[in-house]
């Protein structure tokens, strides 16, 4: 079962009335799709995921994705990899969504006994559907599986019962006034003019979006005793139709921001829609995302996602359009005109279009200086000709995904960069990072390391990283010859999560390394040279996961390990030349799950495992026999253990 979400106002009864049309405990075996439906900012998506997070969904395998309101061929392909890997676990990449529609058929006929449940959110187009999901739906679906969808308009998910699947439908209804006055009242809870409130309810006509809306500028305007909000939206609504107000209100809010704030939402609804809190928050600023969270243009999901309502997304991406590109055409057009460039805020090419790379000049740079804010491309989307050495102070996220052999840019002067996710470059660094940096990515290393030039500047990394970084990730992904860290990796005291994978060469880490106090996450995924950790790791009071995969040179965990106190999730799978845990193994007493498959040289527990008291699950498949019959001695009954 999924952890209880708390249910908002308004949706209670809605949420019954739809999990008994759902009928997850039916005896019969048919496939059901159940839509909710309704206008606009109804609260679709609010009840659906209340649902979602619920029910009890232990007997299927369930996975929810969320469709944009006009999906282009990648979208459809993206969300089809999305159902395959969190029906199936299949981490594929697609060429077409025709394929994926035929990889979707296949792993349902293949899994006939276990019942799926998928959740499709704002599905708004007929064709989207039909070319998401495969053509005999209906009869590969496995008996008992369920269908939860959210649309706008009922006809658009006709083509289930085209597919021979039975649909069951609920329609959202506008919020009675006592529910719609707590969602108005619920961030200005000492408002009491009750002319003001009847007439904003008037206004809302309750709908749950709109209360939300206005609720948060009634909190500003109480707030504020000299400011004239409630007036202002009153007026604006007297002069709009009522199937514009929506698209009115958001306006309205969002021409009242402040100008860093706009910016920010305007990068948030271009591209930044469903990424990670933390990271959004990096790239736009603490204090911006804040401002948006209080307008409630933005809110965060149960997982730590950033969501934005679809008409709220939509205006955005209205506003943006000129100034924030995602395709080759539009970049091509602004690359001809100075004024266009001078105003660029963002060039995001997510999508393998099939077209000739672009050519940015040094002059192209030049005129983006001051306004630029992300850039991010793949493989030979662009070609960099010159480097600009005029900062773009402005930049704030920076991804390319490419073999290149320099930056276009002075990295050291992106003085507003917050994450960078590309390939080390000759010349670059650690000491040299831009002091705003908190995510460092290396990318495509494992792809670049075939050529001798890369393989030196590789082995090279400079020597230091500055102690007063602002990193708190860092990743490192196939730097196959490098040995050791640079110097002073252990400097970074707010670092919270190291990742160094596929580093075959590196035999040891910075002596000081528990420095690192506040680190949360630790992969060392197949470091195969690798034959010891620090003998102070135990230091790492705040750690909570450690992954150690793949690392068969690991013969021994260092006496300090015990200290772990934090750690919940501890990964030793594949570290074939491990002997023996250490004595005070038994004092991570909140670990919870412990991997050690194919673990095939350790032999014995420590007398102290039964100690690990919060253990949920072991997986010991390819263990020794002789370490899987004694751990019945050693380990609660209550605790999942995986053998094969």
């Amino acid at each position: 079962m999924h952890s209880k979400q708390q249910v908002a106002f308004g949706i209670e009864s809605g949420r019954e009335t739809v999990i008994r049309l759902l009928d997850l405990e039916a005896q019969h075996s048919s496939v059901q799709v159940v839509v909710v439906y309704g206008l606009g900012g109804m609260g679709k998506t609010t009840l659906a995921d209340a649902i979602y997070a619920n029910i009890d969904l232990q007997n299927y395998k369930h996975c929810r994705i969320h469709m944009e309101q006009n999906c282009t061929k990648n979208d459809l392909k993206v969300l089809q990899e999305q159902i395959l890997n969190g029906l199936f676990h299949q981490n594929v990449k697609l060429t077409d969504s025709h394929q994926g529609q035929g990889m979707i058929w296949s792993f349902f006929k293949k899994n006939p006994n276990q019942p799926v449940f998928l959740y499709i959110d704002n599905a708004l187009n007929k064709a989207d559907l039909k070319q998401l999901l495969p053509a005999e739906l209906g009869s590969c679906l496995p008996p008992k599986s369920r269908i939860l969808v959210t649309t706008r308009n009922l006809q658009e998910t006709d083509i289930f019962i085209d597919r021979n699947i039975q649909r069951r439908e609920y329609a959202v209804s506008f919020l009675p006034r006592t529910e719609a006055r707590k969602i108005l009242l619920r961030k200005a809870s000492e408002y009491n003019d009750e002319n003001n409130i009847d007439a904003l309810l008037k206004l809302c006509g309750g709908v749950p979006l709109l209360l939300e809306i206005i609720g948060s500028q009634l909190a500003i305007s109480s707030r504020n005793t000299n400011n004239n909000i409630v007036l202002e939206l009153l007026r604006e609504g007297e002069v709009v139709e009522e199937e514009d107000i929506s698209d009115r209100m958001v306006d309205f809010v969002y021409h009242r921001l402040l100008p860093p704030v706009k910016e920010a939402f305007l990068d948030i609804t271009s591209f930044f829609c469903y990424w990670p809190r933390e990271e959004v928050a990096y790239i736009v600023g603490e204090e911006e995302f804040r401002a948006l969270e209080d307008a409630t243009f933005v809110k965060t999901s149960e997982d730590g996602r950033v969501i934005v309502h679809d008409i709220v997304q939509a205006r955005g991406k209205k506003m943006s359009e000129q100034n924030r590109v995602t395709d080759p055409e539009t970049l091509l057009k602004c690359l001809k005109d100075e004024e266009k460039l001078k105003n660029l805020r963002g060039i995001f090419l997510n999508e393998k279009y099939e077209h000739p790379s672009i050519e940015i000049n040094d002059e192209h740079l030049k005129w983006m200086s001051n306004s630029l804010r992300v850039l991010s491309y793949q493989g030979s989307q662009i070609t960099f000709r010159g480097k600009c050495h005029k900062p773009l102070r402005q930049l704030r996220y920076l991804q390319i995904a490419s073999d290149i052999p320099d930056l276009p840019m002075e990295f050291e002067k992106l003085e507003h960069l917050s994450i960078y996710r590309g390939p080390f470059m000759p010349g670059m660094s650690f000491n040299e990072f831009p002091p705003s940096l908190r995510v460092m990515t290396s990318l495509n290393l494992t792809k670049m390391h075939a050529s001798s030039q890369n393989r030196v500047a590789y082995s090279q990394i400079p020597a230091k990283v500055a102690p007063d970084s602002s990193l708190v990730k860092l990743s490192l992904y196939g730097l196959k010859n490098m040995e050791r860290p640079p110097d002073g990796m252990e400097n970074p005291t707010k670092l919270e999560q190291l990742y160094l994978r596929g580093c075959l060469q590196l035999r040891e880490l910075p002596p000081r390394f528990g420095q690192l106090n506040n680190l949360k996450e630790l992969r060392l995924s197949q470091c195969q040279e690798l034959k010891e950790l620090p003998s102070n790791i135990g230091q790492l009071s705040n750690l909570t996961s450690l992954y150690l995969y793949d690392c068969p040179a690991l013969s021994i965990l260092p006496s300090s390990f015990g200290d772990l106190i934090s750690l919940k999730t501890l990964q030793l799978s594949y570290c074939s030349g491990l002997k023996m845990l250490p004595s005070n193994f038994g004092q991570l007493r909140n670990l919870e799950e412990l991997d050690m498959r194919h673990c095939s040289g350790l032999e014995e527990w420590p007398l102290n495992l039964r100690d690990l008291t919060e253990m949920k699950k072991m997986v010991l498949v390819g263990c020794s026999l002789k370490l899987k019959e004694s751990l019945r001695h050693h380990i609660k009954e209550s605790c999942s253990i995986v053998f094969d």
